[in-house]
C-alpha cells in the first residue's frame, strides 16, 4: 500500500513537471514557475531564478490586471492572490530589464490542467518523489549544464524551487539514485575503477559522501536508515556488499562475495582452440550477482554464483593441440542466497546446486541471476534465473531458459516457474500485486501469476519485445512500459494507455519520468 501511495503521488507531481511547457525566451533569469493555472481564490507564490537555478531578489513586481489578481510580499516571499476568472500577466523589474509570466485563472480548474512547469538548466538525468517530510521539497530533478556542473534542485508542490545543490566536481556519467527515508536525496557520480555517492538532505546540504571502488550494482534501504550498497570490480571477480549509516554516511559493514575460480592443468586455451601446457594455471572467474532487496524483516537479500572449475588433460605434448573430447572438464556450480543482518552477519542458502565431470566436447547449461529479487510477501524471496545452453567448443550458444524461484523463509525452494523464449533486450523486473499476485515480463509478454503456488494466471502479449512491468494496481491489474507508451494492463485481453513517454520504478516505489 505503501509503494502505491508512493507512486501516485509521483506520477501527479511528475505529470506537472515534466510537461512540455512554452518558453518565454527568457534568458540571463526568469520567473518560476511557469505554464501556471490556478483556481479563483487560490494564492500561488512565484520567485525569480538565474541560469544556475540560483534564487534572486531585489525586483518589482506588478499584476496587469488588478480585478483578477493582485501581488502580496510576505517578508521575502512573492504571492498572487486570484479574484477572478482570466488571464494576467505578472511583471518582474530587476537591473533595468523585464521578464513576465502569464497567470491562467479558473473557476474550477479542468480535469488534466497542467498546474505549473519548471524551466530546465540543462540536460535532464533523472527526477523522483522525495519521501514527505514536514519542511522538504516533494520532487528531486538532477540536471547537467552543458560545461558537466551537475545541481540536484528541491522542489515544492506548487513548482517552488526550494534550493538547489551543486555537486562537487564535474563528471558527466552522474545518476540520480534514490530517495532515502529521511526525505534526502541519493546520487551516484561514477568513474571508470569507482564511484562516489552524495547524500543530500531534503534541506539542500550534503549529509555526506563515500567513494567505492568498481561499480555500482544494487542498493537498498531498510527503515532504520542503513544503506547497502552492492559494488563490483571492472573484471567481475569482486564483488562487495557494504553497510552504511543513512544519517551520517559511517561504514557499519563490508562483507565480500565468495569468489569463483578456474583452473587450467596441463592444457591453455587460446581462443576456441585447447593446447597441452606444461604447467597448471589458476584466474578468478567472472560473478553474476542480483540485485539486493530488504525485506519487511529488516533483513537484506542477494543471489549470486558461486563457480569452481577445472579443465584438465591426461599427460600430452606440450604446444599439440588436444581434441575437445580428450579435456575433462570438472563444475562444481552454486547459485547461492545470502540473507544480510543489520550487524553485517548473513545467513547462507544454496539453491541450486551442480556438480559435473564431462568432456569438453558436450553441451554446457549454467544457472545465474538475471538481476530481479523481490520479496514474495510470504517471508521468503521471488528470484529470477536463467539457464543458458552452449557447446563450450565451438562456442555455441542456445536460447536460454528463464524461470522465476520462490525460495521460502526456510531457504527451501518452493517452485521453479518459466517463463517464455524470446528475443532482444532482457527486462527482468517483477513487481508484487494485492492477493498474491505476482507480475513478471519477458520479450512481449506480461504473464501474471500465483505467488504460493506459482500458477500462471493469465498472459497479455504486448506484440513488440522489450516490455517492463512498472507497478501493480489496486483492482488488479499492473503497469508496463513498452517502447511507446506506459500502458495500464487489466487481464489477458484489457489494456489502456496512460501516457507517452519512459517511466521505471525504483523499490521505494518512486516514480522516475523523462519526456520523450
Amino acid at each position: 500500500m505503501l509503494i502505491r501511495r508512493f507512486a501516485l503521488l509521483a506520477l501527479t507531481l511528475a505529470t506537472a513537471l515534466f510537461s512540455q511547457v512554452e518558453s518565454d525566451r527568457d534568458t540571463g533569469w526568469r520567473i518560476s514557475p511557469e505554464k501556471i493555472n490556478v483556481q479563483v481564490d487560490d494564492e500561488r507564490r512565484l520567485q525569480l531564478l538565474d541560469d544556475s537555478a540560483q534564487e534572486l531578489s531585489g525586483a518589482e513586481w506588478s499584476v496587469d490586471n488588478p480585478a483578477l489578481a493582485e501581488i502580496r510580499e510576505e517578508g521575502a516571499q512573492i504571492i498572487v492572490h486570484t479574484k477572478a476568472a482570466g488571464t494576467v500577466t505578472v511583471s518582474a523589474f530587476r537591473g533595468g530589464e523585464k521578464r513576465s509570466r502569464k497567470i491562467t485563472i479558473w473557476p474550477s480548474s479542468p480535469e488534466g490542467t497542467t498546474g505549473w512547469g519548471m524551466h530546465p538548466i540543462g540536460r535532464d538525468i533523472g527526477d523522483l518523489a522525495a519521501v514527505p517530510t514536514p519542511d522538504g521539497p516533494n520532487v528531486f530533478s538532477l540536471e547537467q549544464t552543458a560545461s558537466a556542473s551537475t545541481y540536484l534542485r528541491g522542489v515544492t508542490t506548487d513548482g517552488m524551487q526550494a534550493w538547489a545543490w551543486l555537486m562537487p566536481e564535474k563528471t558527466q556519467n552522474v545518476d540520480l539514485v534514490c530517495g532515502d527515508w529521511l526525505g534526502g536525496a541519493l546520487i551516484s557520480a561514477n568513474r571508470g575503477t569507482s564511484y562516489t555517492l552524495y547524500n543530500v538532505a531534503g534541506n539542500g546540504r550534503l549529509r555526506w559522501q563515500h567513494t567505492f571502488n568498481g561499480a555500482r550494482k544494487a542498493h537498498a534501504y531498510n527503515l532504520d536508515h542503513l544503506l547497502h550498497v552492492l559494488s563490483q570490480s571492472a573484471d567481475g571477480t569482486r564483488t562487495t556488499i557494504t553497510g552504511i549509516d543513512g544519517t551520517t554516511g559511517a561504514v557499519k559493514f563490508e562483507l565480500v562475495l565468495p569468489v569463483s575460480h578456474a583452473k587450467q592443468v596441463n592444457v591453455k586455451r587460446p581462443g576456441t582452440k585447447v593446447i597441452c601446457a606444461a604447467r597448471a594455471a589458476s584466474a578468478l572467474l567472472r560473478s553474476i550477482p542480483s540485485r539486493l532487496f530488504v525485506n519487511i524483516d529488516g533483513f537484506a537479500y542477494v543471489a549470486f554464483t558461486q563457480n569452481e572449475w577445472t579443465l584438465e588433460s591426461p599427460a600430452c605434448t606440450p604446444g599439440e593441440v588436444i581434441p575437445p573430447a580428450n579435456v575433462i572438464f570438472t563444475r562444481d556450480e552454486k547459485l547461492i542466497l545470502w540473507q544480510v543482518h543489520p550487524d553485517g552477519s548473513y545467513r547462507s542458502t544454496i539453491v541450486e546446486e551442480s556438480k559435473q565431470k564431462q568432456s569438453l566436447a558436450a553441451p554446457v547449461s549454467a544457472g545465474s541471476p538475471t538481476g530481479a529479487i523481490i520479496p514474495d510477501g510470504l517471508g521468503g524471496v521471488l528470484l529470477s534465473v536463467r539457464w543458458s545452453h552452449s557447446d563450450i567448443v565451438p562456442d555455441v550458444h542456445g536460447l536460454p531458459d528463464e524461470l522465476i524461484y520462490r525460495i521460502q523463509e526456510n531457504g527451501e525452494v518452493a517452485y521453479q516457474f518459466p517463463l517464455p523464449q524470446y528475443d532482444g533486450p532482457l527486462k527482468d523486473e517483477m513487481v508484487l500485486g494485492e492477493n498474491d499476485r505476482g507480475f513478471a515480463t519477458r520479450g512481449s509478454v506480461l504473464i501474471a501469476f500465483n505467488v504460493p503456488d506459482g500458477k500462471e494466471l493469465w498472459r497479455w502479449d504486448a506484440h513488440t519485445t522489450g516490455i517492463e512491468v512498472f507497478a501493480a494496481l489496486a483492482n488488479g491489474g499492473c503497469l508496463v512500459q513498452t517502447p511507446e507508451a506506459l500502458v495500464q494492463v487489466n487481464n489477458a485481453t484489457e489494456s489502456a494507455e496512460v501516457f507517452k513517454g519512459k517511466a521505471m520504478m525504483d523499490w521505494q516505489g518512486q516514480l522516475y519520468r523523462k519526456s520523450n
